[in-house]
């Protein structure tokens, strides 16, 4: 007996494994522990508004990317300094001269390079089915990278694309060669502040692109059907990954709507189920059913179709008595269409052999994009300029051995025209605590940056065992500030309801004409409207972390029960410094109609204190 590899040849069959009695039902139970964790995120992110839900969506798939991370570890291991360097620093582009260059992958530096840019993203990419080719966009300003994306073979039925072209199956079957679906689609960082995405989705459809896909599929055998078909593409497809996208919505060129939303997929998919999961499943599969003929699992080769790694889900589940309806994880991706010429669904249905191409050289994508999106955005989040290559470090940085001395990279909170770089520094300093005893402690030094704004903020925890954050630096910031640093400063306490759990009083910083700032009584709803975004379901979102008045927290029914406060675990370094941002410096600068901060996102995660080099050299004042 003989199996077929993924190459196309044959080889002796596998002895079959001999599974004890129990093995099915633990690997049942293995399979239904990974469903709930993910279903929940899933039945937690339909109660949510869309932008919140995405952050759901991204949960559910973190056990599949955190598996492809640790497999990809030792790969890592020795090249990543080097992959970084492809990175641009955000202070290394000029947005006004982004100048895109496409670069089909071909060496294998390339290879890795791609590579490590797929693993940055928050949800594992696609490998794609049949015919694949990948792509770099590179800034030749720089030479850095700004996106990658990848264009195969489309799966075969797909009612939504279907539908939009008005397909019969005939004549699907006769120009599905046509189409190419972008599997892999995104900018990487900081391009990705400037929608470099949106420059990447109209690369797929430029002319560059258009003509190394025909030179390198002209005159070749299509896969199942061994015929020789014109590549060309003339439509290009592709999905989001989380729902409803930003992205590829309002994608236009010189006023011309360029990819069209025709609609969602229904929901099913594999993606809860882990790597390491299916290679168990596979594994399970093989020895159970492979003598079924109907059971077609054996190969990833053409005749297997591309659904195979569906299929063999499907059979272990059927198999392990597991409900098929557990392959619908209900996120509904949106598909997109991006004709690349006139007449395009008429030939695409067999009406035509004539197309008219559109005439979409790189050269002119790259102004267009300039025009439209890159300056524009730059002058309204310029927090861009602040990112720094060490932020896309996937390996811990103990795994570059113990006498590494490279500082920690700091956590980013992007808050659209304000940018929050938590865990710049830290440094032993000496004062005068909350409650006037004087006493050493160590600063975690963050900074909160904007149009006309750099100040820093210290989240000092002193000897004594008092905590508490304060204006650290003004810079050369609005002098109005001047009254928040070493003033106004917020105690932190402990949560006494709720151990490991520490709380922050919540007042603004209000100023009165001849007077000196001082702190004022809100409310949730009065911070929330101040400030342009919900203050609660922020905080929720970012750390977990409980916004209410200290009767509803913490069952205070002394005077200050009215009192706004925030509940957070005592590691947690982003809520206090975020708390502080928008209760004092931003309260004050509002206060003179300055534009508004977007709802905070956390764009990576601050350092643990343990993790920082302190700055022992001299214990300066605080």
């Amino acid at each position: 007996m003989t199996e077929a590899t993924p190459g196309g040849a044959s080889r002796p069959a596998q002895p079959r494994l001999a599974y004890p009695p129990s093995y099915a039902e633990e690997l049942k139970h293995r399979v239904l522990d990974e469903l709930a964790m993910v279903q929940g995120r899933i039945k937690v992110a339909e109660t949510l508004d869309p932008n919140m839900a995405k952050e759901e969506f991204r949960k559910a798939h973190g056990s599949q990317r955190g598996a492809r991370l640790q497999s990809a570890r030792k790969w890592l291991l020795g090249r990543e300094d080097d992959l970084m360097q492809n990175f641009a620093n955000g202070d290394e582009i000029d947005p006004a001269r982004i100048d895109p260059v496409v670069i089909p992958v071909r060496t294998p530096q390339d290879v890795d390079v791609f590579k490590y840019a797929s693993l940055q993203w928050s949800v594992p990419v696609s490998n794609g089915y049949g015919r694949r080719t990948r792509f770099l966009v590179r800034d030749r300003q720089n030479g850095k990278l700004i996106a990658i994306f990848a264009l195969g073979d489309p799966v075969i039925a797909q009612s939504a694309r279907d539908t939009a072209i008005g397909w019969n199956t005939e004549q699907r079957n006769n120009r599905l060669y046509n189409v190419y679906d972008a599997f892999v689609l995104g900018a990487v960082e900081p391009y990705r502040q400037l929608l470099g995405g949106k420059l990447a989705a109209l690369l797929t459809i430029s002319n560059e692109t258009r003509d190394f896909l025909f030179h390198k599929y002209d005159g070749q055998e299509t896969g199942i059907r061994k015929q020789i078909k014109d590549p060309t593409p003339v439509l290009i497809t592709t999905s989001s990954a989380l729902g409803r996208s930003s992205v590829y919505n309002r994608i236009t060129l010189d006023g011309a709507l360029m990819f069209r939303s025709v609609g969602f997929t229904k929901g099913y998919g594999h993606f809860q189920f882990s790597d390491e999961l299916f290679v168990e499943l596979r594994d399970y599969v093989r020895d159970v059913v492979l003598d079924d003929p109907k059971a077609k699992v054996g190969s990833t080769m053409y005749g297997s179709g591309p659904n195979w790694r569906f299929r063999i889900i499907r059979t272990a589940l059927t198999q392990l008595e597991i409900p098929a309806e557990n392959l619908q994880h209900n996120i509904k991706r949106e598909v997109f269409l991006a004709p690349t010429a006139v007449g395009w669904d008429a030939y695409l249905r067999g009406e035509t052999n004539e197309i008219e191409p559109f005439d979409l050289p790189t050269e002119r994508i790259g102004e267009y994009y300039r025009n439209r999106w890159a300056i524009g955005r730059a002058e309204r989040r310029p927090g861009f300029a602040l990112w720094n290559r060490e932020e896309a470090r996937l390996l811990p940085k103990a795994s570059l051995g113990l006498t590494s001395t490279v500082a920690p990279t700091p956590g980013r909170v992007d808050m659209g025209a304000y940018s929050l770089a938590i865990g710049t520094a830290a440094r032993v300093v000496h004062g005068r605590t909350p409650a006037g005893a004087v006493s050493d402690g160590v600063a975690y030094i963050s900074r909160l940056e904007g149009p006309g704004l750099a100040i820093s903020a210290a989240d000092i925890a002193w000897a004594n065992g008092e905590r508490e954050v304060r204006g650290w630096d003004r810079h050369d910031s609005d002098p109005v500030l001047e009254d928040v640093i070493g003033r106004l400063r917020i105690g932190v306490h402990p949560a006494e309801r709720f151990k490991t759990q520490s709380v922050m009083e919540l007042r603004t910083a209000v100023r009165k004409a001849g007077a000196q700032s001082n702190v004022a009584k809100t409310t949730s709803v009065e911070l929330s409207e101040s400030v342009g975004f919900d203050v609660a379901a922020t905080f929720d979102k970012l750390a977990e972390a409980m916004v209410g008045t200290r009767e509803s927290l913490l069952k205070d029914t002394g005077t200050r029960r009215g009192q706004l406060c925030v509940v957070f675990d005592d590691s947690d370094r982003v809520t206090p410094t975020l708390a502080w941002a928008i209760t004092r410096p931003l309260s004050l600068l509002l206060a003179d109609n300055r534009e508004k901060p977007t709802a905070p996102v956390l764009q990576r995660k601050p350092p643990r204190m343990e993790d920082m080099n302190v700055d022992r050299s001299a214990a300066g004042p605080a």
